[in-house]
């Protein structure tokens, strides 16, 4: 499994919601300015459920993703990756939050990417 790519869901699924209630901002300008038919009404209802959808679909990722997280041995692993993946932080944030120079977050992000690509190809002991 390519473990970026699994803690990479989280932005793509924020940007997607945020380009969704984007379309929904607009259209609700739009219908306010010229009117709305009721089945724009309709259109509009359908776009804010699926929105909810999404949005407790990122929840219930989240929550995955920090599960697993937090299997990692160390720590400063789990909050590079948090800060990194959930939060959605620069390394120069994650740098200065950490007390750490950049290059060693580097360092334990990488690391921390190998100890959980390992654990999540193992099963969870119970």
């Amino acid at each position: 499994m390519d473990v970026k790519k699994y803690l990479g869901q989280v932005r793509y699924s924020d940007m997607r919601i945020r380009g969704k209630l984007e379309e929904l901002d607009s259209l609700h300008r739009l219908m306010l300015a010229l009117g709305g038919s009721d089945r724009t009404m309709e259109k509009i209802a359908a776009l804010q459920e699926e929105i909810n959808r999404d949005i407790d679909n990122l929840v219930d990722l989240k929550r995955e993703i920090v599960r697993q997280i937090r299997r990692l041995s160390q720590p400063e692993y789990q909050a590079v990756l948090e800060m990194r993946y959930l939060r959605g932080w620069t390394w120069e944030r994650v740098a200065m939050n950490m007390h750490f120079s950049q290059g060693y977050v580097y360092e334990l992000h990488k690391d921390a990417l190998k100890e959980l690509s390992a654990i999540l190809q193992r099963p969870e002991e119970i």
